[in-house]
């Protein structure tokens, strides 16, 4: 009967260690390996505005790799809406394949490939015939956050809007329960105004808290476009003021936002149990097949099952750690019990 209780218990205590849904991120936990990243601050609103989505369920953008023309017809033709609802990371690059966005899903991409992906050929380009890094590409890309193509931004192509700047004057949080989790989401005031804060925002120059932004400056945000419900417009991007805060108050980062992103704006998520199973199914295989010294192997590169859904949640390290040790207390146990 002791064993079962102690066996009972362990169960119990594993499942209620399960991270939460994340909420608020910042450029600490969007990516682990932007913080010294040129392109940090335009990889982030890229997000954003979802011109470029998380890769499986590793936080890695890997700035320094080539881009794939895999890689861009994903994101192009999932920021233009290619596939329909739900469809998946493969049945989107054939979308933007057949749709003309690339002109082939193997090899590296140019700056040629990008502009012709998102802007229809119109985009300006110098060099149109040269490959570029991920993180040249956000640099890139960034441009036209304020040039206009077509007479419309990056912004506006992705249907946000402008939202208020100024000195933050007050904050109210307020839990909420989404999915089993629960999670605190914000109110801020500026120029005597309240705005609505997203349930799953992206922060620059910020932590995560947002209690502890009164007295700051916002530099600029943008709201999410409305649903088609007509509901209350949200801020889903909040950038402050740079040297505002510390960089150990920006890296106090949510646990669940840094171990993979459950966002409302996006596909959903895939369980821990199921980005494991990526991950193993997805490790020896090259991106796209290339040649091993131009590419990156393995789980920041192969992960084409879990492309097809957005990131799930992984567990901290810690709580493996304690879940480890729980269970070795509990099989020592038992077995001095015999």
């Amino acid at each position: 009967m002791r064993r079962k209780v102690w066996l009972w218990l362990c169960i119990c205590w594993l499942a209620a260690t399960l991270p939460v849904m994340a909420h608020v991120q910042n450029e600490n936990s969007l990516y682990s390996d932007i913080e010294f990243s040129e392109a940090k601050e335009e990889i982030v609103l890229l997000h954003g505005i979802q011109a470029i989505s998380l890769e499986g369920g590793v936080n890695l953008y890997r700035p320094f790799d080539l881009l794939t023309r895999s890689t861009l017809a994903y994101w192009s033709g999932k920021f233009l809406g290619l596939g329909g609802p739900g469809a998946s990371a493969n049945e989107i690059r054939e979308a933007a394949l057949r749709d003309g966005l690339v002109e082939s899903l193997e090899g590296h991409a140019t700056y040629g490939d990008v502009s012709q992906a998102y802007f229809a050929g119109q985009a300006s380009v110098e060099e149109a015939s040269s490959t570029l890094s991920r993180e040249a590409f956000a640099l890139y890309m960034g441009t036209f956050f304020t040039d206009p193509v077509g007479g419309m931004t990056l912004f506006d192509m992705a249907g946000y809007e402008p939202g208020p700047t100024g000195l933050v004057e007050e904050v109210e949080s307020s839990s909420v329960t989404e999915g089993g989790s629960s999670y605190d989401v914000y109110r801020i005031a500026v120029g005597g105004v309240w705005y609505q804060v997203s349930h799953h925002p992206k922060i620059l120059n910020g932590p995560v808290d947002l209690t502890q932004w009164v007295d700051k400056m916002v530099e600029a945000s943008w709201y999410a476009p409305v649903s088609g419900d007509g509901g209350e417009k949200q801020l889903e991007i909040i950038k402050v003021g740079e040297a505002q805060f510390t960089p150990e108050e920006i890296a106090v980062i949510d646990e669940g936002a840094a171990n993979g992103e459950i966002d409302e704006t996006t596909n959903g998520g895939i369980t821990s149990k199921d980005n494991d199973e990526a991950v193993a199914a997805a490790a020896p295989v090259l991106e796209d097949g290339e040649d091993p010294a131009t590419t990156t192997i393995g789980i920041d590169a192969g992960l084409e099952e879990a492309r097809d859904r957005e990131p799930g949640r992984s567990v901290p390290i810690a709580l493996i750690i304690g879940g480890v040790l729980l269970i070795i207390i509990v099989l020592w146990f038992l077995v001095r019990r015999k």
